[in-house]
């Protein structure tokens, strides 16, 4: 474990949340490396006009289709419902209903990767929680202010 990656984390609040779909910009990264994270940002946010006011409430990140490897698919949209037509270029990702602990990250968002580190190498096992394969996502609602970079942001982490 790399120390210097480990920062405090609150306890973690479990939720029950259903199915739902999040449409958006995929890109493929790996753990170590999320260069490729904030240009998808940029341009999933200069998109927005394409989806229904009510679908951009909140944005979501979501960490999927790991290799094993350290490689997965980052998607950075919006909540889209069952039948929503994609908009041209974009990727989608279903996530399965279930149990999920929430971690809250509090500050800039550079420092998000700690929080990320911390949850999955002390404060999920700390915690006596095991994780189930399912994607794991990032919420971004009105408490995150995208000018500044700072705000609070919701880790969910699928559990059993």
């Amino acid at each position: 474990m790399q120390q210097d990656m480990i920062v405090d984390v609150a306890a973690p609040e479990i939720k029950t949340r259903d199915a739902f779909r999040v449409i958006g910009l995929a890109a493929k990264t790996s753990f170590g490396n999320n260069s490729p994270i904030p240009p998808l940002w940029q341009a999933l946010n200069s998109r927005l006009d394409e989806f229904d006011s009510d679908q951009v409430d909140a944005a979501y990140g979501v960490c999927c289709d790991a290799d094993g490897n350290g490689n997965f698919r980052y998607v950075a949209g919006v909540a889209g419902r069952t039948n929503d037509a994609m908009p041209k270029n974009m990727d989608d990702v279903k996530i399965p209903g279930g149990r999920y602990a929430v971690f809250t990250h509090k500050g800039h968002i550079a420092d998000f990767p700690k929080t990320v580190y911390t949850v999955w190498n002390k404060a999920l096992p700390d915690a006596g929680l095991e994780p189930r394969p399912a994607p794991e996502f990032e919420v971004y609602d009105q408490r995150f202010d995208v000018a500044s970079g700072r705000g609070i942001v919701e880790l969910w982490i699928p559990i059993k």
